[in-house]
């Protein structure tokens, strides 16, 4: 797939829940080639060196036809938000699209589910729209979506996604809004008020989130396709930095590693090995529920 570096005009910014922002880019040259699951490096110091590493954002919605494209963060150090205080008009040293994109359902695959931990909702947007034009398309196809944050105020509003048929249901840490728990254990309500299990899960959150949905969808023979957080200073494979543990592919019992900015950052949950990743350190609960 090709990428391209291009100077992207900053159309609009704005705050859409605690901490969190979405800005739209006109990248004309970037946009004609994305797909969801895809993401772009980002320049965010307009002088000088500070911040001196670029910055990973996937694709929370693509505009083939305008040239736009959409990225959703949250502000957790200076580069993002030096991001969030930019100005409209101005423009940004953007690459992409890099990495690879979520693979649509199988032919027999009729009900497939997404799970988007916090900022994790970002790649699922655009995904979850391209799913709701795929099941239209047969009536028995069916979407879920399990959307899980600390709180309801860190939930992004989904737009008009849920109105396209996308059957959406939540989870907070705290029972702000929905379930009082995780997602998997929205999930696993799901299934059990429903009676009905995803031949498909597509995720994106935390990894601590990703290795326990990856668990579920094991022990329950569900196909899960993961998009992976980590750190990236480079996007192409150079600087190793985003190297994580996976199955050697010619032998299951041997571990390698892959790198999530070159090859992937979309996963089979089952090429990964949770078990050898490290812990990554979890914020306490600001509430517990009754």
């Amino acid at each position: 797939m090709p990428k391209t570096q291009e100077k992207a005009r900053l159309l609009e910014t704005r705050r859409v829940a605690d901490d969190t922002h979405r800005i739209v880019l006109y990248a004309p040259r970037i946009t004609a080639t994305a797909r969801p699951g895809q993401f772009v490096m980002v320049r965010i110091a307009s002088e000088g060196a500070d911040p001196l590493l670029n910055r990973p954002f996937s694709f929370h919605r693509i505009h083939k036809d305008d040239g736009l494209f959409e990225i959703l963060f949250r502000v957790v150090g200076r580069g993002t938000w030096l991001l969030s205080q930019r100005k409209e008009g101005s423009s940004l040293d953007v690459i992409g699209p890099l990495g690879n994109a979520f693979p649509m359902p199988e032919a027999q695959e009729e009900i497939v589910a997404l799970a988007a931990g916090g900022i994790g909702i970002a790649p699922m947007v655009e995904l979850g729209y391209r799913l709701a034009d795929w099941a239209r398309e047969k009536d028995s196809r069916q979407v879920f979506l399990f959307y899980g944050a600390r709180t309801a105020s860190e939930l992004v509003p989904l737009g008009k996604l849920e109105r396209r048929g996308i059957r959406a249901s939540f989870s907070t840490d705290d029972g702000s809004r929905g379930s009082c728990g995780t997602v998997v254990d929205l999930m696993d309500q799901s299934v059990r008020e429903s009676g009905l299990l995803p031949q498909r899960l597509y995720a994106c959150g935390p990894l601590a989130m990703q290795a326990a949905v990856a668990a579920w969808a094991h022990e329950k023979d569900v196909r899960a396709t993961m998009s992976l957080e980590s750190v990236m200073a480079c996007g192409i494979g150079a600087c190793l930095g985003c190297a994580l543990p996976a199955a050697h592919p010619d032998d299951s019992s041997r571990a390698r590693h892959v790198h999530v900015c070159k090859e992937g950052p979309v996963f089979d949950s089952r090429k990964i090995l949770w078990e050898k990743m490290e812990p990554t350190p979890v914020r306490p609960l600001t509430f517990v529920c009754s």
